[in-house]
């Protein structure tokens, strides 16, 4: 169990449509590629080469991100979280995959790639767990992990200059701006609010308390975005662990479960007897969603807004679509 919340709060911590190409041949694409970013997302001076042909990605949300500017075939390398991953597949067979926290500096200089994407959660030690690859003269670009669907589309639109498919990125934003648009309009008709509690992991007799997410993340913005109130969302904290006690309290009115590794985890949240008198519990208002997608910082957790929505207020998103 103990293995499974630090999982989830690594992915959380970290990061289709049919599009052209990476580094397309139209002008849009050469005018995108000429703008190569001078910092990376953290603010660090960075020199990434003209033409990038390989790129290692050490977060998951970075690689699906770069699947969908169609550069799968130009990542030489991954971490193992997306190594495992459901868009894996879309990768060459056999890649190296690194650990994000602890990578072989050697093996990926070995690789000569032009660029390293890499996520904040691997300088969380204090650490710079990459310096050997910068030293050997290897552009080193950092995405911190992102709190607001703002910072999602930074991320997006830097990946996309960074790799010469700006323009591309910023058709998969437009998209994101579109579904939130709609959303805001489907919301502003809701005058009954219902309150929310989001569990990234089923509670055990081991590990009684529910992590989930607070105040400064993307998801509690999600969960506002939609119209909905985050029973956590006034915790100065991102990632804080509620009590029993305080679910009780809060006496959330629908349960939106993230948790991938409980098997049917909507009756195992049904089946807490302590949670018996607790509204969502009552009404049977437990809702399973896929907390991969929630967890990643990428176009995709528009598809997690959607889901939650429609299951939230059925009526009300009706005429809405998945966005992705």
């Amino acid at each position: 169990m103990k293995k499974r919340v630090i999982s989830c709060l690594l992915a959380v911590c970290l990061s289709v449509v049919c599009l052209v190409g990476c580094g397309g041949t139209g002008g849009a694409g050469k005018s995108a590629a000429a703008a190569k970013p001078e910092q990376d997302r953290s603010g660090n001076a960075i020199t990434i080469p003209a033409d990038v042909k390989a790129i290692v990605s050490m977060a998951p949300s970075v690689t699906e991100v770069l699947v969908d500017l169609g550069c799968a075939d130009k990542i030489v390398a991954c971490d193992t979280y997306s190594g495992f991953s459901s868009f894996a597949a879309s990768l060459k067979q056999d890649i190296p995959q690194f650990d994000m926290m602890a990578p072989d500096n050697e093996a990926i200089v070995a690789l000569k790639p032009d660029i390293v994407f890499t996520t904040g959660m691997s300088y969380s030690g204090g650490e710079d767990v990459y310096a050997a690859v910068k030293s050997a003269g290897i552009c080193v670009a950092d995405i911190p992990s992102s709190a607001s669907i703002d910072d999602i589309k930074a991320d997006m639109a830097f990946i996309g200059d960074a790799v010469g498919a700006g323009d591309k990125a910023r058709e998969i934003t437009a998209q994101m701006d579109a579904f939130v648009d709609e959303v805001k309009g489907v919301a502003g008709g809701i005058s009954e609010k219902k309150s929310v509690l989001y569990v990234m992991s089923v509670p055990t007799p081991d590990y009684p308390d529910v992590y989930t997410c607070g105040k400064g993340t993307y998801m509690d913005e999600i969960f506002t975005l939609i119209g909905t109130e985050n029973i956590a969302g006034d915790i100065d904290y991102q990632w804080p662990a509620l009590s029993e006690e305080d679910i009780l309290s809060k006496n959330p009115d629908v349960i939106i479960v993230g948790d991938t590794y409980t098997p049917d985890a909507v009756n195992a949240i049904l089946s807490i007897d302590a949670w018996k008198e607790v509204t969502a519990i009552r009404d049977k208002a437990v809702y399973a969603i896929d907390g991969d997608a929630f967890n990643q910082p990428d176009q995709y957790v528009m598809n997690s807004a959607y889901e939650i929505a429609t299951a939230v207020y059925p009526d009300a998103y009706a005429g809405v679509k998945k966005p992705f």
